[in-house]
C-alpha cells in the first residue's frame, strides 16, 4: 500500500485527482477517483474481517484496523494507493493504526493550518472559532458519536501538530512530504517527486498532462454540474477556493495569531512562520 495521508482539507482530493489522471491517462471524474477504499470505511472493515463493527468498541475496532488492511491486501490486485485522514495512532501493542506489513510508503500532504482552519470550518458548517479549537485539541475526532452509526468508523486526528508529527516522524515506513503550497506553486515538479517516492516514476510531460486534467477549475466545474459524493450534505461546495494563503483575508487576526501560537513548532518546521 501507498498511503495518501493528510489532515482533512489539506489537498488529499487534489493529490488523488492527479494520481487518477496519471494512472488512467484519461479525464478525471471526481465521483470515480482512484485511491482505494479508505481504511476507516465501515463496509471495508466489515467485509475484510467478516465481523460486525457495531458489536465492537471503538478501541477494539482500532486494534483490528491493521488486520483489515492485511486481509484486504490479499484480494487487491489493482489500485494499492489509498486515502487516509486518521492520525497514525499507535495501538496497545505499539503498532500503528495502518499495517506496517503491507505498506510501502506514505505521501503526506501538509498545509498551512491557518488555511486548514478556514476550509475545515466551511466543510463542517461550523464557526472559525470552533475550527481553530478543533485543530488545537489532542482529542479531535470525527464519527465518534456512539449514538449514531456513521458510514465511517471513528477517525482520530488529534491536534493539527499531533497529526503532522504522527506521520512524518514515524519509524515504520518511508514518508514523502508534500507542502500544499508547493503543489500550487510548482505542481508538476512537486507531484512528480511524490509519485516517484511512491514507486510510480513518470516523465515531466506525463505529470504535466495529469495536472492539467485534474486542475482545480475542472474539478470545481464538475462538482457544479454533477455534484461530489464526498461533499457533506451541509456544505455548499467542496472545492471552494483552493488557494494558498487565503486565510489572510478570511481568518481574523486574533484567530490567526492563536493558530500560530498553538502550532508554532511544526509551522516553523515547514516554513509557515517565515
Amino acid at each position: 500500500m501507498v498511503w495518501l495521508a493528510s489532515y482533512p482539507k489539506s489537498g488529499n482530493t487534489w493529490l488523488r485527482s492527479v494520481y487518477t489522471a496519471l494512472v488512467s491517462a484519461d479525464e478525471v471524474r471526481i465521483n470515480d477517483l482512484m485511491g482505494g477504499a479508505v481504511p476507516s470505511a465501515r463496509a471495508f472493515f466489515e467485509v475484510a474481517l467478516g465481523v460486525r463493527s457495531a458489536d465492537l468498541s471503538p478501541e477494539e475496532v482500532d486494534a483490528l484496523r491493521a488486520a483489515a488492511d492485511e486481509a484486504a491486501s490479499v484480494r487487491i490486485t489493482g489500485d494499492r494507493w489509498r486515502k487516509v485522514h486518521d492520525a497514525l495512532m499507535l495501538g496497545p501493542s505499539g503498532k500503528p493504526l495502518v499495517s506496517q506489513l503491507v505498506t510501502r510508503a506514505a505521501l503526506y500532504v501538509v498545509r498551512d493550518p491557518r488555511d486548514v482552519a478556514v476550509s475545515w470550518a466551511h466543510h463542517s458548517g461550523r464557526s472559525l472559532e470552533w475550527s481553530v479549537e478543533f485543530l488545537a485539541s489532542p482529542d479531535s475526532a470525527v464519527c465518534d458519536d456512539p449514538a449514531f452509526l456513521d458510514r465511517q468508523l471513528r477517525q482520530r486526528f488529534g491536534s493539527w501538530s499531533d497529526h503532522v508529527r504522527s506521520w512524518v516522524d514515524q519509524p515504520f515506513f518511508p514518508v514523502h512530504v508534500l507542502r500544499y503550497e508547493d503543489c500550487v506553486a510548482d505542481p508538476v515538479t512537486t507531484f512528480q517527486r511524490a509519485f516517484a517516492a511512491g514507486g510510480l516514476p513518470r516523465s515531466e510531460k506525463e505529470v504535466a498532462l495529469a495536472v492539467e486534467r485534474a486542475s482545480f477549475e475542472r474539478l470545481e466545474a464538475q462538482e457544479e454540474s454533477d455534484g461530489f459524493v464526498e461533499r457533506p450534505d451541509r456544505d455548499t461546495r467542496f472545492f471552494r477556493r483552493g488557494m494558498a494563503g487565503a486565510w489572510k483575508d478570511e481568518l481574523p487576526d486574533h484567530l490567526a495569531r492563536r493558530v500560530a501560537e498553538q502550532h508554532a513548532e511544526v509551522m516553523a518546521r515547514f516554513g509557515y512562520l517565515l
